[in-house]
């Protein structure tokens, strides 16, 4: 075969391959491909396509090695703030993505987990945080009521004066005095805080019953769902969004290395793999909703469209061009083209 046939074999072949991915040609080669994709995903199962460990190894490689820069992360906070600060956001409010059978059948269903409000009522009533914003109440009520509600002060003219300048006049003499009374009160009350502390549960347990958090929520809805969302923008900066975007990426960096991370995506690994390992992928896409019928059609949608746009149809050219040089060049093409 001489140099010239070979070129022109191999310039009938770039075309052939080139019609193959746009107009009709592509239609053709979706529907051909995706029927051998299925047909090929009916014979094997997942086990037979990739093995467990070596996933679970390119898993936590990834979860370890993955880039995190600044400009993803510059990225991330523009895209937020051009969501936060679209127009959108002035007609939109929860009502619009949310309606309101799916708002109740939502709480409905959340306000059933008992056990988890009562554990966490409890988790946060045994926070010494509490403990301390407890006796300042407390110690704030005794002392409002001894020196302004009192039936002596109330009752008897001139009392709550003379209290008050009382009060300052020892303050003034004895400028500790108040501090560590003060002091001494909330002392006392933080050692016979328990009984409080069980009052509190109990009446928090009951105002966060199924019906009474049903309620909670009919208040909440009535007064936001109809607030527009642009009313976010006031919360939210550029600078506050680049600092969480920040300590969500410290974050990331610290449990990324973690044992406890890597261990869980080992054991999802193997879930998947023990539900799915002897499935075929044809079967597992069918039963997901993903067919043949439905796939097909919509790559024949969508493809088109990203073929059809000159930079990537050069690149395809070029792409072709070059794997078809690189066979025509190869010592086997060249021998055989010599030989005829």
């Amino acid at each position: 075969m001489s140099q010239l046939t070979a070129e022109a074999l191999q310039q009938l072949q770039l075309q052939f391959l080139l019609n193959r991915i746009q107009g009709d040609g592509l239609r053709d080669t979706i529907a051909r491909e995706a029927a051998a994709f299925y047909a090929w995903g009916d014979t094997i199962t997942l086990n037979n396509v990739i093995d467990a460990e070596k996933l679970k190894g390119h898993i936590s490689r990834l979860v370890k090695t993955i880039p995190m820069s600044g400009e993803l992360r510059t990225i991330i906070v523009n895209a937020i703030i051009t969501a936060v600060e679209s127009d959108l956001n002035d007609a939109a409010n929860l009502q619009t993505i949310v309606p309101k059978k799916e708002y109740d059948k939502a709480i409905s269903h959340y306000a059933k987990f008992e056990k988890v409000r009562v554990d966490i009522v409890r988790l946060i009533l045994e926070s010494p945080i509490y403990s301390t914003l407890i006796s300042d109440v407390l110690y704030h009520g005794i002392k409002d009521y001894i020196v302004t509600e009192n039936p002596l002060v109330k009752n008897v003219p001139g009392v709550s004066s003379l209290m008050k300048l009382g009060a300052k006049g020892l303050n003034k003499a004895m400028p500790k005095l108040e501090e560590t009374a003060e002091t001494t009160i909330k002392k006392f009350i933080n050692a016979n805080l328990r009984s409080s502390v069980d009052l509190s549960e109990r009446i928090l347990n009951n105002a966060l019953s199924e019906n009474n958090i049903r309620t909670i929520a009919d208040h909440f809805w009535g007064t936001l769902s109809e607030k527009e969302f642009a009313r976010a923008k006031k919360y939210v900066e550029e600078d506050k969004i680049n600092e969480s975007a920040q300590l969500v990426e410290d974050f990331w960096q610290e449990i990324r290395e973690t044992e406890y991370l890597h261990n869980m995506i080992h054991q999802i690994v193997d879930y998947v793999f023990e539900q799915f390992g002897e499935r075929t992928p044809a079967n597992l896409l069918n039963s997901l909703g993903y067919d043949q019928a439905f796939v097909v059609p919509e790559l024949q949608k969508m493809l088109p469209d990203l073929l059809e746009r000159d930079a990537v149809k050069t690149l395809a050219e070029e792409r072709i061009k070059a794997t078809l040089a690189d066979f025509y060049s190869s010592p086997e093409a060249q021998a055989l083209f010599a030989g005829n």
